[in-house]
């Protein structure tokens, strides 16, 4: 055979350096495409377990009332009795604990003495179980936190809030209207009756989000060193609302919503929080709706009239 006649050898054919880069380019900006996507979805679905979470919170607080003919207390620190004979006076406890044995929570409710406050040895292997169902998804999960003091022992944390009082820094302000004894459902050394609720069941908050205690965040921003305290289920969990600067950088202003977590109405959701009402329904309140509105949402006998498009 000729010399010339000898097949020629095909060259591999591969990918030249460019043609990989431009893959790997196009791969990136698919990646950034889809991300926030990919976290809408995440966050819907965190929205949708927390309002889930403060469901269950108010059935069990509306089971709570069917069973004893009124509401637990936000927080008891006084002298009464309270649990209808069973927790000793002077003891402290805060609303979940209340609310255990309607949250599928009887083995941990056995374990709970009232006879001692919650920050007492005997209840330290109660108040540290991590609850779930007291914890929103869009949160730093199984945090531990403490009450109002930095003297008190450590316990987990929720992430929801009894919708305590409207005080009287914000009338004061003129940001809330002196109507009523501007006191919530769950309200503090009492047990309120449903009759009591002349507001309505609809109209009237029960518990709403304070996430991300014991850390301090301010309109989105965690700012450290600040009011390290608070977030403890067992303890005293609740909104005073007061107010907020836009910013968060202090209390007692307009902002309603996801200002500052500091005995505030706060959540990591866009746009708002979730609330649970005392018939036990759950709703999403907007981020920047007027405080006046809220205030009138939490005080269960003030006579206000809350238009359906303010929250």
């Amino acid at each position: 055979m000729h010399a010339l006649d000898l097949p020629i050898s095909r060259r591999r054919s591969a990918f030249t350096l460019i043609e990989l880069l431009v893959v790997i380019a196009i791969i990136a900006v698919l990646i950034a495409l889809l991300l926030p996507a990919v976290q809408k979805v995440r966050e819907a679905a965190n929205r949708t377990t927390c309002a889930n979470n403060l469901k269950q919170a108010g059935l069990a607080a509306l089971n709570f009332e069917n069973t004893y003919q009124r509401f637990p207390p936000a927080v008891v620190n006084g002298s009464q009795t309270f649990w209808l004979g069973n927790a000793a006076p002077g003891t402290a406890h805060g609303h979940s604990a209340y609310l255990l044995p309607f949250l599928e929570q009887q083995n941990l409710a056995a374990q709970y003495r009232w006879d001692v406050s919650w920050s007492h040895p005997s209840n330290e292997a109660a108040r540290m179980v991590q609850l779930k169902v007291l914890q929103c998804p869009s949160a730093e999960p199984d945090r531990l936190g403490r009450a109002a003091s930095e003297t008190t022992p450590l316990g987990a944390c929720t992430d929801y809030a009894a919708t305590l009082r409207v005080t009287q820094v914000l009338v004061r302000l003129g940001l809330a209207d002196a109507q009523g004894d501007n006191q919530g459902v769950l309200s503090h050394n009492r047990m309120v009756r449903q009759a009591e609720i002349t507001d309505g069941l609809s109209n009237t908050t029960l518990i709403t989000e304070r996430a991300g205690r014991p850390k301090h965040w301010q309109a989105g921003r965690h700012v450290p060193g600040l009011s390290g305290t608070g977030g403890a289920w067992a303890a005293a969990a609740f909104i005073g609302l007061q107010g907020a600067q836009w910013d968060g950088s202090s209390r007692g202003g307009p902002c309603a919503i996801n200002c500052i977590n500091d005995m505030e109405v706060y959540s990591f959701h866009p746009g708002g929080a979730n609330a649970v009402f005392a018939d036990g329904s759950v709703r999403f309140l907007r981020a920047g709706m007027n405080i006046r509105f809220l205030a009138a949402l939490i005080t269960r006998d003030g006579g206000e009239v809350v238009p359906a498009d303010a929250y």
